[in-house]
């Protein structure tokens, strides 16, 4: 497929914000280092407070439910994902980013789109934390890759699509999706790893599974 123009790029990544906007959650990756030392204390800062804390991920509330941010720490994907929500949250996940800086969603996605860049399966892990509204651009990002003729980065598909889902909460799209590369997957071994994420992602939202 051609390569997006940087416009096209930019548009696409400002299409993502306004999603997030227009649902109340927004979610950024940023410097894995730098969100572990200035997070928690703009967020206490501003009020929230530490409500659970495990394994790399956070969760901080405000008393009066008017923002909410959830972190998880990746050393796989060398990044600080932070999600934020509610009316306020807008003001403080600016100071925070004012602090951290974060990776442009246009240049992760110009990444994601090169299937033949090594760091492609990376960013569209990446990018599948930040699918708060499933369309079309994300069907055709998600599809590139699990049509790819490596098996390895279909792998690395499976699991960007499973993510997708769970952070959409919208299991029809990414379940369709692995539908179709199950049909045309040959090797026995993915075929297991697609089937399985099908059930994990309709059982995980209540869907109908299948009885083993």
């Amino acid at each position: 497929m051609p390569r997006p123009t940087e416009t096209a790029l930019k548009g696409r990544a400002r299409a993502l914000l306004e999603a997030m906007t227009e649902r109340a959650r927004w979610i950024y990756a940023v410097p894995r280092e730098l969100g572990e030392r200035h997070l928690r204390p703009i967020l206490e800062a501003e009020g929230l407070r530490c409500e659970a804390h495990d394994a790399g991920a956070a969760r901080f509330v405000q008393d009066d439910d008017k923002a909410m941010f959830v972190a998880l720490s990746s050393p796989e994907l060398e990044v600080m994902l932070i999600e934020a929500a509610g009316s306020a949250a807008p003001a403080v996940i600016r100071k925070v980013l004012d602090k951290t800086g974060f990776y442009a969603q246009s240049q992760l996605l110009k990444t994601a789109l090169d299937v033949h860049d090594p760091e492609a399966p990376k960013a569209l892990r990446t990018l599948a934390h930040m699918v708060v509204a499933w369309d079309g651009d994300w069907n055709d990002l998600f599809l590139l890759h699990l049509a790819s003729p490596d098996p390895v980065a279909r792998h690395e598909a499976v699991a960007a699509v499973s993510i997708a889902a769970m952070v959409a909460r919208d299991p029809d799209p990414a379940v369709a999706l692995l539908e179709e590369a199950l049909a045309r997957e040959k090797f026995p071994k993915l075929r297991d790893t697609i089937a399985e994420a099908i059930q994990v992602i309709r059982g995980s939202t209540g869907g109908p599974v299948e009885a083993v």
